[in-house]
């Protein structure tokens, strides 16, 4: 297993992982550290659908560009190796999609919690997660993103999406869609706010269902499907 990204928002996966430059890859949860897609590209030449409605995210997705074209400094919370990291790559842009909605289990619109400090990016569809506030935002199922991109299969499903998971997850499962490679974040669970214990049973179903858990790095979890 290798570690891609920085410390903060990189994941595990295996070395050996078999990525190609018609692989297509969903990264739920952009934030403001997208240093795993890049060096995930940079290195497999892979397509990478970004999915995520955040205005901060949104924002650093147009720095990063920025960036690569003429080494803009970025605005926002940057991680301290974030430069460092994803300056030694050179991404291919063109093979980088933005969607600007919400994962959820259907197509629809709900309330998008913020945090209390308004200086942090993450925000959530699960009331509880954060604070008060919130806006509206337009959210979608997996099955029918892979729809609309006319995308028969997911190569890797990548989520941190704020406790969401288990909803997109089950749905997901429901719709017999099984990317090869799963990077998960749990965060009903890293919160402490799994009241039903969702995440062990979800992590019961895909154990079951033919995924094997390759890496757990304090609930962010990697897994791989075998067929």
């Amino acid at each position: 297993m290798e570690k891609l990204g920085t410390n903060y928002g990189g994941w595990y996966i295996p070395t050996d992982i078999n990525l190609n430059k018609d692989s297509i890859i969903y990264s739920g949860g952009v934030g403001e550290d997208i240093s795993f897609d890049i060096l995930l590209q940079s290195k497999y030449d892979c397509n990478i659908l970004l999915i995520d409605p955040t205005v901060k995210s949104v924002k650093h997705y147009e720095e990063v560009i920025q960036f690569y074209n003429n080494k803009k400094q970025f605005s926002g919370n940057i991680q301290p190796d974030y430069y460092s990291i994803i300056s030694n790559y050179k991404p291919n842009l063109n093979k980088f999609t933005y969607l600007n909605e919400g994962l959820w289990n259907k197509k629809g619109t709900l309330k998008f919690y913020k945090q209390e400090n308004d200086d942090y990016v993450s925000q959530s569809l699960i009331n509880g997660m954060f604070g008060y506030k919130y806006d509206i935002i337009n959210v979608n199922s997996i099955k029918n993103i892979m729809n609309n991109y006319n995308h028969s299969k997911i190569d890797m499903l990548k989520l941190d999406i704020e406790g969401s998971e288990i909803t997109v997850l089950n749905q997901m499962l429901d719709d017999d869609i099984f990317p090869n490679y799963l990077c998960i974040e749990f965060d009903l669970a890293l919160k402490g706010i799994d009241k039903n214990n969702d995440t062990h049973l979800l992590l019961k179903r895909l154990l079951t269902g033919n995924y094997k858990l390759l890496k757990n790095d304090n609930l962010n979890m990697t897994l791989k499907y075998n067929v």
